[in-house]
């Protein structure tokens, strides 16, 4: 799952789908500049927000010691005047932002703190190039500044010109989650990563061509303030745990860069920090919002010290507490959630009005603005977007699904959008849908009624929710103290509410046990949803572009286009079920794309194996063949052990295929892979596992689940018993699924839940129930070993993790972490363990899925990854939940209908 900072960069380009640079129609000032200076010769090209310019007749090295310029917002065209003569002069290679926009984009709190503020890149051809370059520009570019470039080291001398030492041409070593890190070469020519850390740091074998700066003091800040632990880190500056020294009190530190900008149009940081401490003193003594404590400049940072708040934000507060996401569902767990959520509905609404009398519009109030301390107190923090009326600049900071759809049109705040984010709190505290309501808002109607009818909400909630919320709402609509008496009004203390189960606790068959029965769930009704579904995605598809075929996660383009999980192949075996057929010109497209081993993990949801598979399906197995054998010799094939990247994934695969084409070369292959993985394990106390290193992370850690856990690989295994007899697959098999059952955690409505890994940080981690991480994910693997034998261990527990499954809500309505993922396990369930109460409780699942369509004028989509932009891709978009909704509608017990990679016929 991408980040929700790295997805904002694809959010940029477009307002519908996830999109790349490459869609920015740039602003011309910098390309005139550079027009009107370049001499003859040189070449041009542009790469996503990059215009790279290379002098004629010379070589770039691949690697050396590269120049950084720096520019301040509103200056860069004037920037890149100054530096284009040295440029041009020395025939030095470079690139530069393409425009004043997207100069201001990196310079941005969300961007990445180690790419932001390279305006300017600058390659010299050798050492003492560098050296002149570099100084001209130094001279060239005095007095001007900008953000300054973590990764690099100033130019003595400059606040313009930066260094460091890193590669010129893009060498690339593939992970095996497809993604390629950039590498360079050391001096015996092994390749070593090409690290860009938030500091300057230089590989073992350079030294740096300046003497050391000399070191700051790690004392107290400004004398007073020692910071003893980071809380979060970003391109505007750290918030850290500290020391008052003359107090001896633990207080919070808000750091904010110099250069770094705060929303739209762009504010100084600093400015926006000090702007946040005058904010809070005006309300210190309300008593609803954190206490300012300090501001001050140091080093050309500006800080913030405030009183620490010791508790949950709010959002983290509802997931432990929250009874859809617990399962406590009983009148008195209801009764008590919602009394407790009432009391800070008015805490919020008084802070909300005394802000308002004191002229201060809190503009951006979210989960993470709002703090939930032990005694149940409402602290307000984090007041960076609120402006004082009439005085400060409007940022237009807010956050999808709370802010009133005229601040995202207008990006100017009003009292109408705070109460409507307190509407949209209030909203959340039931489910947290408001990604989904946020980006399709007629979703949220359908979320509030559903709601409302399974958990026997009051309307005179539901109500108070729909008026804050009301788009047309303008200031004045809302008396704050008629909506307190409204607040306190709210009958959660009713003796007769919830006195008989509410619909979401009762039993799925009740409501969903006749296929027939409701609108909207008719096999008849899911057909068409289906057929809309792919009407909508074939529509979108554009096969004259080279990157993408269709509008997918953005991990199609940090890895590959055509991977199961996000790009092509698994949008294509997805019609292809679905319809029987796909467009020639579609298929064309994916069979022209070359399937480079530098390129492509052997792995089974975005490499080789992966797409062996969809080829087989789509009617073309000596490609499935040639693609498998490929992977059968790619050096990363045992990188990693799990399902979605590894050594799992690649035999699942492995006995598909020769299940399907009865070839014994494919079972050699899923015997090598048990033999690896037998040879890999490491036997613990709970069974055997597979420790090992994840992405940014050397520490070996076990994860848990079926996507990259033991759970996963349990399922392999038992299929490699299932195709060979061998009886020592199934005792591996079942005892790594053991070692997964041994981490879960009882939920407090009885079902069960999986931290992502093991560890001493277990009881502390949010627990997980998706499919690929989770136990929707591990229930794929005990349904299947309770198909393959009787086991009265996992008969005894399949209940309470099936019954975790069995949800109408969730944050997402897609397959890999989100409903359809539930949905296919419980089809599985009903199929495998002939119980035709998991199929009914699948039904109810397709129900909350249908909550988030996106209905067009010839089709319907759904949101996908993080729900801020509709996607096509089997693990987060559209063809996955159609493959679910489609298997509803044939799933019986005894069938096997399951499209997710799975190798049924091979079960007795």
């Amino acid at each position: 799952m991408l980040s929700w900072q790295s997805l904002q960069f694809y959010l940029q380009f477009d307002r519908r789908w996830y999109e790349t640079a490459d869609r920015h129609r740039p602003d011309p000032a910098h390309l005139a500049a550079f027009r009107e200076l370049v001499p003859d010769g040189w070449t041009t090209r542009r790469r996503g927000l990059w215009f790279i310019a290379d002098p004629p007749g010379r070589a770039t090295p691949a690697q050396g010691w590269k120049l950084h310029v720096t520019a301040a917002a509103g200056e860069s065209a004037e920037v890149l005047r100054l530096a284009l003569p040295v440029l041009f002069a020395h025939r030095a290679a470079f690139k530069f932002l393409i425009d004043p926009w997207s100069v201001d984009l990196t310079s941005g709190k969300n961007f990445s703190r180690t790419a932001s503020g390279k305006f300017i890149t600058v390659y010299p051809a050798d050492d003492a190039e560098f050296h002149a370059v570099g100084e001209e520009l130094a001279a060239a570019l005095a007095g001007r500044g900008g953000p300054y470039i973590l990764s690099d080291r100033r130019w003595p001398g400059s606040t313009a010109v930066y260094y460091r030492y890193g590669g010129f041409a893009a060498i690339k070593q593939l992970r095996p989650d497809g993604i390629s890190d950039l590498m360079i070469a050391a001096p015996d020519g092994a390749l070593v990563p090409d690290v860009r850390n938030p500091y300057f740091s230089t590989p073992s074998w350079v030294d740096d061509p300046f003497p050391p700066e000399e070191a700051e003091p790690d004392g107290a800040l400004n004398g007073r303030y020692l910071p003893t632990a980071a809380l979060t880190f970003g391109n505007r500056g750290g918030v850290y745990l500290a020391t008052d020294r003359d107090t001896g009190a633990q207080v919070v530190l808000k750091e904010a860069r110099p250069g770094i900008l705060v929303g739209r149009p762009g504010r100084e940081a600093a400015e926006v920090l000090e702007k946040e401490y005058r904010v809070l003193s005006a309300l210190a003594d309300t008593g609803y919002f954190v206490r300012p404590l300090d501001f001050f400049h140091e080093g050309g940072h500006a800080f913030l010290v405030e009183e620490y708040v010791d508790g949950p934000h709010y959002s983290r507060h509802g997931i432990v507490t929250n009874p859809v996401i617990t399962g406590r569902l009983d009148g008195d767990s209801l009764r008590a959630y919602y009394r407790a959520q009432r009391a800070l509905w008015r805490q919020i609404a008084e802070a909300v009005a005394v802000a308002h009398r004191r002229g201060i519009l809190l503009g951006d109030l979210s989960h993470t603005n709002v703090h939930v301390t032990e005694d149940g107190q409402a602290v307000l923090l984090d007041l960076e977007s609120a402006v004082r009326e009439g005085l400060d600049p409007h940022l237009g900071v807010h956050t999808v699904g709370l802010a009133s759809p005229r601040l995202r049109a207008t990006n100017r705040y009003d009292r109408a959008n705070d109460w409507h984010c307190l509407g949209a709190l209030m909203l959340s505290s039931i489910m947290v849908v408001n990604n989904t309501t946020g980006f399709h808002r007629p979703a949220q109607d359908r979320f509030l009624d559903a709601l409302a009818e399974d958990l026997g909400l009051p309307a005179e909630l539901t109500a108070l929710i729909r008026d804050l919320t009301d788009p047309e709402a303008v200031d004045g609509d809302t008396d704050p103290d008629e909506l307190l008496k409204r607040i306190d009004a709210l009958p959660f203390d009713d003796p007769e509410l919830w006195t008989a189960p509410v619909p979401l606790a009762e039993p799925a068959g009740r409501r969903y046990g006749d296929p027939e029965a409701g609108p909207g769930l008719r096999d008849a009704d899911l057909a068409a949803t289906v057929g809309l579904v792919t009407a909508e995605i074939e529509a979108a598809a554009d096969p004259q572009r080279a990157d993408r075929l269709f509008p997918t996660n953005p991990l199609a383009h940090q890895s590959n286009p055509l991977s199961l999980a996000y790009g092509a192949t698994g949008i294509l075996y997805g019609l292809h079920r679905l319809r029987g057929t796909v467009p020639a010109p579609l298929l064309g497209w994916a069979l022209a794309k070359d399937v480079d081993p530098a390129a492509y993990p052997p792995g089974l949801y975005v490499g080789q194996s992966g797409l062996a598979w969809a080829f087989d399906a789509l009617g073309h197995p000596d490609v499935a063949r040639s693609l498998m054998a490929a992977a059968r010799r790619h050096p990363l094939r045992h990188a990693l052990p799990g399902v979605l990247h590894g050594t799992a994934g690649h035999g699942l695969a492995a006995l598909h295929l020769w299940h399907r084409q009865h070839d014994p070369a494919l079972l050699a292959d899923a015997v090598a892979d048990g033999e690896h993985l037998a040879a890999a394990a490491v036997h613990g106390p709970d069974g055997p596992h597979w420790p090992h290193t994840t992405p940014g992370d050397d520490r070996p850690r076990t994860r848990l689940g079926h996507g990259h856990g033991g759970s996963g690989i349990a399922l392999f295994l038992l299929y490699l018993h299932l195709a060979t007899g061998e009886e020592r697959w199934y005792t591996l098999g079942r005892a790594a699924l053991g070692h997964d059952l041994a981490h879960a955690a009882r939920l407090p409505g009885g079902t069960l839940g999986f931290p992502s890994h093991t560890g001493p940080a277990e009881g502390r981690t949010v627990l997980r129930n998706y499919w690929d991480e989770g136990t929707a994910g591990v229930s794929v693997a005990v349904v299947r070993y309770l198909a393959a034998r009787p086991d009265a261990e996992l008969a005894a527990v399949a209940d309470d993790l099936l019954r975790d499954s069995a949800r109408r809500y969730a944050v997402f309505p897609h397959l890999a972490h989100g409903l359809a993922g539930f949905g296919n396990v419980l089809l599985d369930a009903g199929e495998l363990l002939g119980e035709q109460r998991w199929l009914d409780e699948a039904r109810r699942v397709a129900d909350g899925i249908l909550l988030s369509r996106i209905e067009h004028p010839d089709g319907i989509g759904f949101p996908g990854e993080q729900a801020l932009r509709e996607s096509c891709d089997l693990a987060t978009g559209s063809i996955g939940i159609a493959l679910f909704l489609d298997r509803l509608r044939h799933a019986r017990p005894g069938t096997r209908t399951d499209f997710h990679f799975t190798v049924d016929g091979l079960l007795p």
